[in-house]
């Protein structure tokens, strides 16, 4: 029989680091860019040629926040982003005065500040009386500068354009952030029922998964069954090849049972080499015919590492969930079957016994 070959490489970990503040900052710098793209032209038709000039270095230098942002450096795109808002307020404030209310854009660098995990508190409050004194200074020197556009109207809408959009920045920034957020706290949802070698569902998952699986067979008295595997000679393989080998060893051998199971099914790292899994709505035999396709199929592939092909077997112990015994017994009995098939010469399925010492239940 031609063996399967499954070829491991080595798993890039990559940090999470502040998604959260990345997801956010992505999206208010699309907002960025089309607000100063669309300064562009108004304040050509404003007259203020110079301010035109000055929102396409501010287009450009928001694209390249948005850039730096996407490649994992979010310091340098925020520090970009603070320097422009800064000064482009000071900027459009000093030659249209207070009124025109471009003094807003400095708001939305609080939160900016408050919610970027990476700097200190101490440096979060330095930057929000920088902020202050600025805002405060140019309040003192351009609330009686008087700018007067193409039209009252025009002049009267520049406040609420610049409110708008301030708004809407600030909005996106609440609304990325708590996504990002709820993303964040899924992952570690998973990670903390997740295996972290072979992706595997944990101990502490897998006894809530059989608890459930408990109660649902004492309202509909279906069958379940416990199957506890081992790799054989496992302490052998890490011995000769190295732990490095016995890990890929690990994940090839769960990712070739998992590919195999229902997708009803629960399979668990149970600790070290050892494996459970639980069968819902499956009884005795069943769990047997299904433990000896994952026997055939561990014993049927190869796992490459290092520019070696290991074959490894396994032994599978069989029992029924038990509502009567309860969880912890219903494991020991799967166990036991277990070590029947290793005294026995393993790479073999066993299923649990009532020992005749043991009366059985009516």
């Amino acid at each position: 029989m031609k063996k399967a070959t499954r070829r491991i490489r080595p798993t890039k970990r990559l940090s999470a680091g502040s998604h959260r503040m990345f997801v956010a900052l992505d999206y208010v710098c699309l907002v960025g860019i089309t607000a100063h793209a669309c300064f562009i032209p108004l304040f050509w038709l404003l007259g203020v040629p110079l301010l035109a000039a000055v929102n396409v270095l501010s287009v450009a230098a928001w694209i390249v926040a948005r850039l730096v942002n996407r490649r994992g450096k979010m310091d340098l795109a925020v520090v970009l982003i603070k320097l422009e808002v800064a000064a482009h307020a000071t900027l459009a404030c000093t030659l249209l005065g207070w009124d025109s209310g471009f003094h807003y854009y400095l708001w939305p660098l609080i939160p900016f500040a408050a919610l970027n995990e990476r700097i200190s508190p101490r440096i979060v409050f330095i930057e929000v009386v920088a902020l202050f004194v600025l805002y405060s200074v140019l309040y003192w020197f351009t609330r009686q500068i008087q700018f007067t556009g193409p039209s009252p109207q025009v002049t009267e809408s520049i406040p609420f354009m610049n409110v708008g959009v301030v708004f809407t920045a600030m909005g996106m920034l609440a609304v990325y952030y708590r996504l990002a957020t709820t993303a964040a706290e899924e992952r570690l949802r998973i990670q903390a029922s997740t295996d972290d070698l072979t992706g595997l569902t944990n101990r502490r998952r897998m006894l809530e998964y059989i608890n459930e699986e408990l109660k649902r067979i004492r309202r509909s008295g279906r069958d379940a069954t416990l199957v506890m595997a081992d790799i054989d000679h496992f302490k052998q393989i890490n011995d000769k090849h190295g732990h490095q080998c016995g890990d890929a060893v690990l994940v090839g051998v769960a990712d070739e049972l998992r590919a195999k199971l229902r997708s009803q099914d629960f399979i668990a790292r149970w600790g070290g080499e050892e494996f459970l899994f639980l069968l819902p709505e499956t009884d005795m035999t069943g769990a047997q015919i299904a433990a000896e396709k994952l026997r055939e199929a561990i014993s049927a592939c190869e796992i490459e590492f290092d520019d070696r092909k290991l074959s490894v077997t396994m032994t599978f112990g069989i029992a029924p969930l038990d509502t009567g015994a309860g969880i912890d017994e219903s494991i020991s009995r799967a166990d036991d079957a277990l070590y029947r098939g290793k005294q026995a010469g393993r790479n073999r399925v066993m299923t649990w016994q009532i020992p005749e010492t043991e009366p059985v239940k009516s």
